[in-house]
């Protein structure tokens, strides 16, 4: 409903009620709105998106551009630092030094060193194998392909199938095992 006032000249005013088949389409509007943005996120925010957002995620700071400076690197290792578990375990058959469990700052230190000593990386992240979640862990397989060249050479080559299993905790998911091998 809508008052308009009068001429000024009387204390009359005039009502226009708003007709009810703009109220019906505005409902409906409303309805449907509500009907498509909660089931969306619902499924946005499920843990099984989540954990894989941040598997994407981590292929994406694996990624290292060659003409990419210090400082963009340093950012990578900021950004895996917030992606690491307080203890990480590796399986890594092709790089037998890179087995074994590691605290945080271990994981940080050496991703920090690949970042300063790497030409280059790319990792495309293929399909997703497998994505299940119990409780606070998850588990990803997938399949990813590419490499990582550092001046001794490439000790990463090809096309991978990955496992990681994220926790969550407080501050949401973090990996601690990873398992990389070749197909």
């Amino acid at each position: 409903m809508t008052v308009y006032p009068g001429d000024g000249h009387s204390s009359s005013c005039v009502i226009q009620s708003t007709p009810p088949s703009s109220v019906k389409k505005t409902g409906i509007i409303l309805v449907v709105a509500f009907a498509i943005l909660v089931p969306l996120g619902m499924w946005w925010f499920s843990p099984e998106q989540a954990v894989m957002r941040r598997t994407k995620h981590l292929m994406e700071v694996l990624t290292l551009s060659g003409g990419s400076g210090a400082p963009m690197r340093q950012v990578k290792v900021y950004s895996m630092n917030a992606l690491l578990a307080p203890e990480v375990e590796l399986v890594v058959p092709d790089v037998p030094d890179a087995n074994g469990s590691f605290d945080k700052e271990e994981m940080e230190s050496a991703f920090s060193w690949i970042c300063q000593n790497a030409k280059r990386s790319h990792f495309d992240l293929i399909a997703f194998r497998d994505v299940d979640v119990i409780g606070d862990t998850a588990t990803v397989r997938f399949l990813t392909e590419g490499f990582m060249e550092l001046s001794t050479g490439r000790p990463a080559d090809g096309r991978f199938e990955v496992t990681v299993v994220w926790k969550k905790g407080g501050d949401g998911w973090r990996y601690d095992k990873i398992v990389w091998k070749k197909p």
